[in-house]
């Protein structure tokens, strides 16, 4: 009896001990955070998720502050990515290299959707407004090319992903001469399939950018269109067979009827080229020139094509054009009169001197009161006043500041500030 209790009691003291020996070794792991109990991991595993947040909020933090850097003209890169969403806006991906991401110190860095004009999808006219599909009236802000028969460089892709990424720009006009130098209706059929590339390359790329693109049958020294004509029937017909699925390829079907050229020419042309557009598309906006270089819309209000989708184009140089050619275009747009302004300048008519900065901020009042639509003219480094880019500069993307005109840097600021 003796003996089973002294075996009961040693057991008894054995476990005791071995309790006593494995909770010391606990105790002292738990301090030094060597064990990590059962339930210590759901609290680990919250620390880690704020971690987490804490790091992913860094990025946008460095966004933000490039903004506010760029609202002070300075030139710093953030680490950004682009999305092709219909409304582009600027993300950070976590964990992406800073030097693999960082852009070119080209003006500003890229704008972010604050900063850029929008792309509305589908378009169409109402009561004398270029609008979305819910009846909402839209403004494009834009550039024209030069002559792309003279400066296809400046329509790349590369060129106009800087527009949409670093100036914020969301049409671009591609001037297609007709009868100027290798224009499209004198150069010979292989100029015709050279430049109808030219046209495909830049479509691609400013639909692959969320921009609109308007093709424009560049008339000018053959002042009336109906001079070239079969050409530009067939022009159009293929044209309008390649981008029927394209909601932003708007037709410009004559640039800047002149010299003894009538409204009624012009609408005789119209009544020809616009049905093999709407043979195919029915909805494409159709910009129509007027006569006088594209700045008699009085000759139009009256009498307009019996046509949907169609708008009437203005042009206007700002050290040329001045109060009367502005309450010549207020009157058209209080008549209704659907206006596009598919190319201006801010330099005298012949495209040289300086920016009349007094009548282009008139201009740019007008335009921004009636939310017009409009190209400014043009993207190219020819040494002249109304080209964006200094002669000086050989580059034809990523333009810093200093590669830019006195026009180039004006209208910089314009569709940065909107003023």
């Amino acid at each position: 009896m003796v003996n089973k209790q002294h075996k009961f009691l040693t057991f008894i003291l054995i476990i005791i001990l071995t309790a006593g020996i494995i909770g010391g070794v606990f105790g002292i792991s738990y301090f030094k955070g060597g064990v990590t109990f059962p339930w210590q991991l759901t609290t680990l595993a919250n620390e880690q998720n704020v971690t987490e947040k804490e790091t992913a909020v860094e990025p946008q933090t460095q966004e933000e502050t490039a903004v506010d850097n760029k609202t002070e003209t300075t030139t710093e890169s953030t680490t950004t990515e682009e999305t092709t969403e219909p409304e582009p806006v600027i993300e950070v991906t976590e964990g992406e290299d800073t030097e693999d991401n960082e852009l070119h110190s080209s003006i500003g860095t890229a704008v972010t959707h604050e900063d850029r004009d929008d792309y509305y999808g589908a378009l169409s006219v109402e009561d004398g407004k270029l609008v979305d599909s819910e009846g909402n009236q839209v403004q494009l802000t834009g550039v024209s090319s030069h002559g792309i028969n003279w400066f296809p460089e400046y329509v790349s892709a590369d060129s106009i992903k800087t527009l949409r990424d670093d100036w914020g720009v969301n049409v671009i006009r591609l001037a297609m001469y007709t009868s100027d130098y290798n224009g499209y209706c004198v150069g010979g059929s292989d100029n015709q399939e050279t430049l109808k590339g030219i046209i495909d390359e830049a479509v691609e790329a400013a639909t692959d950018n969320d921009m609109y693109v308007i093709i424009d049958w560049h008339t000018l020294n053959d002042s009336d269109p109906n001079e070239y004509k079969s050409d530009a029937i067939q022009f159009f017909g293929e044209m309008v067979r390649k981008y029927e699925d394209y909601d932003n390829v708007i037709y410009e079907i004559c640039n800047e009827p002149n010299g003894d050229t009538t409204w009624d020419d012009i609408k005789k042309y119209a009544n020809e080229v616009i049905p093999v557009i709407r043979g195919v598309d029915e909805d494409a906006i159709i910009l129509v020139g007027t006569p006088s270089w594209s700045s008699d819309l009085e000759s139009v209000v009256d009498d307009q094509l019996d046509f949907d989708n169609i708008m009437y184009t203005y042009h206007f140089y700002a050290a040329s054009h001045k109060s009367s050619a502005r309450s010549n275009l207020e009157d058209a747009l209080e008549a209704g009169l659907p206006v596009f302004i598919s190319e201006y300048g801010l330099v005298s008519a012949d495209g040289n001197g300086d920016v009349d900065t007094k009548e282009a901020e008139k201009w740019y009042d007008l335009i921004e009161e009636n939310n017009l639509s409009s190209c400014i003219w043009n993207l190219s480094n020819k040494d002249e006043g109304s080209a964006l880019i200094s002669s000086d500069c050989d580059e034809t993307s990523d333009w810093a500041e200093d590669d830019l005109s006195e026009e180039g840097q004006y209208f910089y600021d314009y569709i940065k500030t909107g003023e």
